[in-house]
């Protein structure tokens, strides 16, 4: 029997959302959600027009990277855009479903569906100042799916000592570097807005 939402009754609490179910996503134990926070991100995943154009498409990409409306923030979002643009598909970010500092405990879990929903995690890099930074750490120790998803646009510096003082953080550097091997081919890089628009047509 199922309820209005489609899901079976009496797992509402066992099973995550959107057609992904609790077993997978990468790390169960970790993510485990009271019922009401369970309901919280139901609505709020559910309540953004966004959602059925995501279970809907026929390619998903969940862009990553620096927030913002200037500078990385607004390339990241022409990422998203150029890639929503696709004929059936759907290009989206974490912030687009309304998370807010009021429900950080909320981010984990709901970035973990988003990315078990996502056909291709694309990460737009321009140095480790912001909230992605977690994100990298979150990928690279949960592997499970992300290693034949991922794809990497990092952008280079003109010069060695401006790379070093944009990636040189220590942890972050090295969970790039595990990323970067695992993505091998999948990562691309580029110099300016002109490069990243056409690196961007390199992702299938």
């Amino acid at each position: 029997m199922t309820d209005d939402s489609g899901a079976e009754k009496g797992d509402e609490h066992s099973a995550y959302i959107g057609g992904v179910d609790s077993d997978a996503v990468v790390d169960d134990a970790q993510l485990k959600l009271t019922p009401q926070q369970h309901e919280q991100l139901k609505d709020q995943l559910h309540g953004s027009s966004q959602f059925d154009e995501i279970k809907h498409a026929d390619t998903r990409y969940l862009v990553v990277g620096r927030g913002g409306e200037e500078g990385p923030g607004a390339r990241r979002l022409l990422v998203c855009e150029q890639l929503d643009d696709r004929r059936g598909a759907a290009g989206f970010r974490l912030e687009d479903f309304g998370f807010t500092a009021q429900n950080i405990d909320l981010w984990a879990p709901a970035f973990d569906l988003l990315a078990a929903m996502a056909s291709h995690i694309v990460g737009v890099l321009e140095d480790f100042d912001g909230g992605h930074v977690w994100e990298l750490g979150y990928l690279y120790h949960q592997q499970r799916h992300v290693r034949d998803s991922l794809w990497l646009l990092k952008r280079l510096c003109e010069s060695n000592a401006e790379m070093r003082r944009q990636y040189d953080n220590g942890m972050a550097a090295s969970h790039l570097a595990a990323l970067e091997e695992s993505a091998r081919d999948r990562v691309i890089n580029w110099r300016d807005e002109a490069d990243l628009r056409e690196a961007v047509e390199k992702i299938p």
